[in-house]
């Protein structure tokens, strides 16, 4: 069983545009007492696809809920995902997601589980709806 997930930047944009899975996600981690990681760089590049006007709302409800957790990029973080970025060749948003799962073991919840899979084979994606 783990202990909560890392959402990507794809997951943060599914919660900002009302994705019933990322809802009842929220609801089930409240209950269940597991956190839900927002890494800064992928919170950011979430809601970039969106209307922050439109969506500030429901996303600002839904963070309310006290299973988010923001991690940020301080110092040693930006040290490791820019070389997870430049090693893998991916974006910061998305080095800074698998980062955060490697670290803490957790699973990632996404839109695109097998970019993960090509960063690194022990980080376990899970498709969001």
């Amino acid at each position: 069983m783990n202990t909560g997930y890392v959402l990507d930047h794809t997951a943060v944009s599914a919660l900002a545009h009302g994705s019933i899975y990322m809802a009842a996600r929220v609801v089930r981690s409240v209950d269940q007492v597991q956190p839900l990681f927002v890494p800064a760089a992928s919170f950011a590049q979430g809601l970039t696809d969106s209307a922050l006007s439109e969506v500030a709302p429901l996303l600002q409800d839904a963070l309310s809920a006290p299973c988010f957790v923001f991690r940020p990029l301080d110092e040693s973080a930006c040290w490791a995902v820019a070389q997870l970025a430049h090693e893998r060749a991916t974006d910061l948003p998305t080095a800074h997601a698998a980062h955060l799962a490697l670290r803490s073991g957790l699973p990632v919840l996404t839109r695109q589980p097998d970019t993960y899979k090509q960063i690194d084979a022990r980080i376990h994606a899970e498709p969001i709806g």
